[in-house]
């Protein structure tokens, strides 16, 4: 799936429930956690992505960011949970 998030813009706080990987094709992100540790990523960058723990993604750049994801679920899984409200 490819994401696209403008500067300054964010995912919002969400979870994933199957392991998903993601590359930094364009622009910066950062991602925080709950417990606040964070992790700045640039093109050409990637990672593994925390599973079943809240996160955030942010363009922290000018540049509109995007990125790449990789999901591996099966046929009709859920592949992404937002933060109950």
């Amino acid at each position: 799936i490819l994401i696209e998030i403008a500067p300054g813009g964010e995912t919002g706080w969400h979870m994933h429930p199957v392991p998903s990987f993601g590359m930094v094709l364009e622009g910066e992100l950062e991602v925080r956690l709950k417990d606040g540790r964070t992790k700045r990523l640039k093109a050409g960058e990637a990672l593994a992505e925390v599973a079943n723990t809240l996160h955030n993604g942010r363009n922290v750049g000018a540049t509109p960011l995007k990125l790449v994801v990789f999901y591996a679920g099966t046929v009709g899984q859920t592949l992404s949970i937002k933060e109950a409200p």
